[in-house]
């Protein structure tokens, strides 16, 4: 009886012997570059036209660090960091330019300018201040006489496209329109 259980003991330290840890070595990436690939200055041209003249009109061409589109709020607000924190402290503008006081009410209010090209966008989410330039543009050349209905942003694969009814008699087209203010489609329905 000794024997047999000295033969297996013999064996499984034998075989624990042979067991090893196995060290995973990380890959590293020698490279210098790591930051992201954004740019503030592509940040800065992906906003509203009124968002980009209240920071120009606010703080001149003081260098901007970073911007946040915030919605925690309910509604969206832009919120600019400044290189020089105590001199320029955090600027707050929503969609339409207005600047707002850190607890969110309005201290600047943005002047009216839209020249009657929406009179009613029901919808959530997506105002006439939230379009780019290159959209808006596309409205002014096919809808400048109609009241726009419904406008929605949705994302498709990796592009952004703009979605927006138009009021026209008994019609009611839909566009959908690229960022950068391709056309598409338009339906009639």
């Amino acid at each position: 009886m000794k024997l047999p259980l000295f033969c297996f003991l013999l064996s499984a330290m034998w075989l624990c012997g042979c067991a090893q840890h196995r060290v995973v070595r990380k890959v590293e990436n020698r490279t210098p570059y790591h930051l992201p690939l954004k740019s503030v200055g592509a940040m800065f041209t992906s906003l509203p036209p009124a968002v980009q003249n209240t920071i120009r009109a606010e703080a001149g061409a003081s260098e901007i660090l970073d911007i946040v589109k915030d919605t925690s709020s309910g509604r969206v607000v832009y919120k600019v960091y400044f290189r020089n924190y105590s001199l320029l402290p955090p600027l707050y503008v929503v969609p339409d330019g207005s600047v707002l006081n850190p607890d969110l009410t309005v201290a600047i209010a943005a002047p009216n300018d839209t020249a009657g090209l929406v009179r009613d966008i029901t919808g959530k989410g997506v105002s006439l201040a939230d379009l780019p330039l290159h959209v808006r543009k596309v409205l002014l050349d096919r809808a400048a006489s109609t009241e726009i209905s419904h406008l929605n942003m949705e994302i498709w694969g990796d592009s952004v496209i703009y979605l927006i009814s138009l009021k026209e008699g008994t019609h009611h087209p839909k566009l959908f329109i690229t960022a950068d203010g391709t056309v598409l489609k338009e339906t009639q329905e």
